[in-house]
């Protein structure tokens, strides 16, 4: 019996990535150009960052990788970033090499008002192993695993273009914006039956912060407790991850909530997800962080749970002077008028 509920969670695991569903974070505040390309230079100066996320750790359901760079060039109020992405599914079965690049403009629209709007262009390469899949017609009554199968693909490779736009609006305390992915609306099966396309992704965000001590001069870091929302709508799948996540000085710890509790895109099953715990430290602009996933679905006690690693580093550009702002905080994340 327990063989058989094993095989039927890498199932369901191999089969939901095909459904063209994108990959999660636990700590896209950590890397924020992973959320919308006007988050690009967004503490107004540079940044470079990598990520490792190992999704049901437990059952190998999919491992993601990313690294990533975005710098903002002040004589043209413009910002620039690149991303790299990595992922495979269910034991590597199905794999995906993205690669983005992105732009946005700095609009002041007060004198604490900002606004940026974003535009990112990418490709991808989709790869599928249907050796290491398993599929339901492959398991017996009895349990037993055989290896004929009747899913036939007709290509294993998959190669693509893709495009965003994103708007933000913010200040020194507050920040929203909006985002629009997978513009191209993409043909991404591997077989001759209807297309299955790559359905538009929108995102939206709303951050706050709270402040709770000053530093002792007007650039020096200052204590705060930052509260964030990221919904997510990607064809009939509606998610919300909302997080509290305390900074003081060089270290942060946040906790957080993946789901939506009263929503389910089907009948009989619970939009729960996970709680996230999060902790990091910075010093001297760099900053690395871990966050663990426990999970509340059906698949808590075989899962696993997930593991994130985010490694990171703020600079500044030379001759422009930085302080502190906490809605994108973190490793030293700056905000700067003008």
């Amino acid at each position: 019996m327990k063989k058989k509920i094993f095989a039927i969670i890498i199932i369901c695991l191999s089969v939901l990535p095909a459904g063209a569903q994108d990959y999660i974070l636990s700590q896209p505040w950590r890397a924020p150009i992973t959320i919308a390309p006007s988050f690009a230079g967004i503490n107004k100066a540079g940044r470079v960052f990598t990520t490792y996320r190992n999704q049901y750790s437990s059952v190998q359901a999919s491992q993601t990788i990313l690294a990533g760079y975005d710098q903002y060039f002040h004589p043209i109020r413009s910002s620039f970033g690149g991303l790299i992405t990595y992922n495979t599914y269910a034991g590597g079965s199905l794999s995906q090499v993205s690669f983005d690049v992105q732009y946005n403009y700095l609009v002041q629209m007060s004198r604490e008002w900002y606004f940026r709007p974003g535009l990112q262009i990418g490709v991808f390469y989709r790869m599928l192993d249907a050796s290491r899949l398993l599929f339901i017609d492959q398991i017996n009554l009895d349990g037993q695993i055989v290896s004929s199968t009747s899913f036939q693909a007709a290509q294993t490779s998959l190669f693509r273009f893709d495009a965003a736009v994103s708007l933000l609006f913010y200040n020194k305390y507050v920040m929203f914006g909006v985002n629009a992915g997978h513009l191209l609306g993409n043909n991404i099966s591997f077989t001759d039956q209807p297309e299955t396309v790559n359905p538009i992704k929108l995102t939206g965000t709303v951050v706050g912060v709270i402040p709770i001590k000053k530093g002792r001069s007007r650039y020096a870091p200052q204590d705060d407790v930052t509260i964030a929302a990221l919904y997510q709508w990607q064809g009939q799948y509606h998610q919300i991850d909302f997080d509290v996540m305390y900074h003081r000085q060089y270290f942060m710890a946040g906790i957080g909530y993946r789901g939506i509790p009263f929503y389910s895109p089907e009948v009989g099953f619970t939009n729960n997800d996970a709680v996230k715990f999060m902790v990091g430290g910075s010093y001297a602009g760099f900053s690395l962080s871990y966050s663990y996933d426990l999970g509340l679905s059906s698949l808590m006690t075989v899962s696993g749970g997930s593991h994130e690693i985010v490694l990171s580093y703020d600079f500044a550009q030379k001759g422009i002077t930085i302080r502190r702002s906490s809605v994108i905080s973190g490793s030293g994340a700056a905000h700067r008028s003008g």
